[in-house]
């Protein structure tokens, strides 16, 4: 196991090093603060464009949302102090020159160039980092104007909130239900009151995070929160005046007072470019595992670099706030000397959507099929404790495996739930290649507070197994008509959550066994509430001699998807 660096060693070298960090990042600023405590004898210069920076921006939904009181604590430390260049001078023994440019390079000579409020000012360097981060993509065509907006940076909350408070918004379209878009539309909605339309080109909401099975559980989930959304939907224009704006999609329009465009970022990679760094496939930076880049003493950390994933091998494109940091500590590492490398990537994420949990590692369905793995999946509706303690909640798990050797190759959970433990957990295992048979092993710290006795991180594991045993598990989405269908729920069970299909046969588990001879021939499938109950009658059905499967996940997840 990697070790992470040196924790208490300090390299003291022979000659002074200048090292210029391009972007007060969370990388760049993670590298320059671990970098001086490990050799305090080289010198640091941060350069930034921005007046105000070093600041949680994955924290700024919440701003917005009202969870946080002010802009100004995502710039604080644990102990209270403004995190700004005085701060980095007097605490971190680092000189981080704000609205400062950089424009031009001279790597032969090696010198930065940028422009500032004071002109053009040089900077020499021995080892030059860019930590550029990433922008803001926008639609073709959209306009520049006060009502159409991104939402990356501190400078995007204020006019969004003066809006709110001031009830000049009382419509947001937002463009894209990624992880910033769904953030949004609880920011907006929940606090405000102010009507959402989220417009998303997939299918599902969160295509980059999770399969259409959870896509439609979380959209529902949206909807049911008080979400208009919008799905497989294409922005065709947006249209913005003095009085309001209009979001154009096929033959519908939005009306609304304010567009947030949420479609994603682009690495921030030109002025690395133009001195030779190289791009990969993913538009990023392309750097070895010790953060260097394709030119001798430049290096690169954050939303400007690609990753290569654990699961394909693959270059990936991850902007992270939790890669960012991780990166910047081992290029510091490297920098003070020490032999140290960033690992591949598993992109573990999550997000919170309105009172639901989701998270996800590893790829998708789609990414396993773009990457030509063979791959099988499986899909429980479990508890994220027991049944019986008071307020359990449900949570829904995908797991997908490789066919061949049975190594896990994404998981992803949605729910009200604690999902982000168990795929924190699925994270470590996939990143050391753990098979079934290791999630079936997992031993978790268990009491009726936290997790059932099994956690449901390791019955989708046994679910998993049991299918390659043969009993085969379809998805929560898949059409039923035309099939036999046994439903062997109760009858409240069934008027609760009916099954509108011909010919459905309605059997209760405890009669199943005596009717057997009353079902016929195969193909049939096997529904219940959560698929525990199907699974076992469809075991039974095989035994018997019948072909049989059932419902992945039950009825409670397709019953509660979009």
């Amino acid at each position: 196991m990697k070790s992470g660096g040196p924790f208490f060693e300090v390299k003291m070298p022979e000659s002074k090093r200048r090292v210029v960090i391009v972007g007060a990042s969370a990388a760049g600023l993670r590298c320059a603060c671990r970098l001086a405590r490990l050799d305090p004898e080289v010198a640091i210069t941060v350069v930034e464009a921005r007046d105000v920076f070093s600041y949680g921006a994955c924290g700024l939904p919440y701003v917005l949302s009202g969870d946080i009181d002010n802009l100004q604590e995502l710039r604080r430390t644990n102990y209270g102090v403004i995190r700004d260049a005085a701060f980095f001078a007097d605490y971190k023994g680092i000189e981080v020159c704000t609205g400062w440019r950089a424009t031009a390079i001279d790597i032969e000579g090696h010198v930065l160039e940028g422009e500032t409020a004071e002109g053009t000012q040089r900077l020499e360097f021995d080892d030059l980092v860019f930590a550029t981060g990433a922008t803001p993509l926008k639609l073709p065509d959209q306009p520049d104007h006060d009502r159409v907006h991104s939402f990356h940076t501190w400078d995007d909350v204020k006019p969004l909130k003066m809006g709110l408070m001031q009830g000049e918004i009382d419509h947001v379209a937002v463009v894209g239900a990624g992880l910033v878009g769904c953030e949004l539309a609880e920011a907006f909605h929940s606090l405000w009151g102010a009507e959402v339309s989220l417009i998303e080109t997939a299918p599902t909401v969160l295509p980059q995070m999770v399969d259409p099975e959870a896509g439609a559980l979380i959209g529902r989930h949206l909807e049911d929160s008080g979400v208009r959304l919008f799905t497989g939907t294409k922005v065709d224009a947006i249209e913005a005046g003095d009085d309001g704006a209009v979001v154009k999609i096929g033959d519908d329009t939005i009306t609304c007072d304010a567009v947030v465009v949420a479609v994603g970022v682009a690495p921030n990679v030109a002025i690395a470019q133009a001195v030779g760094a190289e791009v990969g496939s993913s538009g990023a930076l392309i750097v070895d595992e010790r953060l260097a880049t394709t030119v001798d003493h430049v290096w690169a950390a954050g939303d400007c670099v690609e990753c290569t994933h654990v699961v394909t091998g693959e270059p990936t494109y991850l902007p992270l706030g939790s890669l960012a940091n991780r990166q910047g500590r081992t290029l510091a590492n490297v920098l003070a000397g020490f032999d140290d490398a960033f690992p591949l990537v598993t992109g573990a994420t999550a997000v919170k959507v309105f009172d639901w949990n989701v998270a996800a590692v590893g790829c998708t369905a789609a990414q396993l099929q773009r990457s030509g793995v063979e791959f099988k999946s499986m899909w429980i509706t479990g508890e994220a404790t027991p049944a019986y303690w008071p307020e359990s909640k449900e949570i829904f798990i995908t797991l997908h495996y490789d066919a061949r050797n049975l190594r896990v190759l994404g998981v992803q959970a949605a729910g009200a739930g604690d999902v982000a433990k168990r795929v924190d957990i699925a994270s470590q295992l996939i990143a050391y290649g753990a098979t079934l048979e290791d999630f079936a092993e997992l031993e978790h710290a268990y009491a009726p507070p936290y997790a059932p006795a099994i956690d449901p991180l390791a019955v989708a594991a046994f679910v998993a197994l049991n299918q390659e045993a043969g009993l085969i598990a379809l998805s929560p989405q898949v059409s039923i008509e035309g099939r036999k269908v046994i439903d062997v729920r109760l009858p409240e069970e069934r008027e609760r959550r009916a099954i509108e299909i011909d010919g459905i046969i309605g059997v209760e588990m405890s009669e199943v066994r005596e009717r057997i001879g009353d079902i016929g021939d195969g193909p049939v499938l096997v529904v219940c509430e959560r698929g525990t109950r199907s699974a076992e009658v469809a075991l039974w059905l095989k035994r018997s001699g019948i072909d049989a499967c059932y419902l992945g996940g039950g009825m409670s997840w397709r019953g509660k998807s979009r």
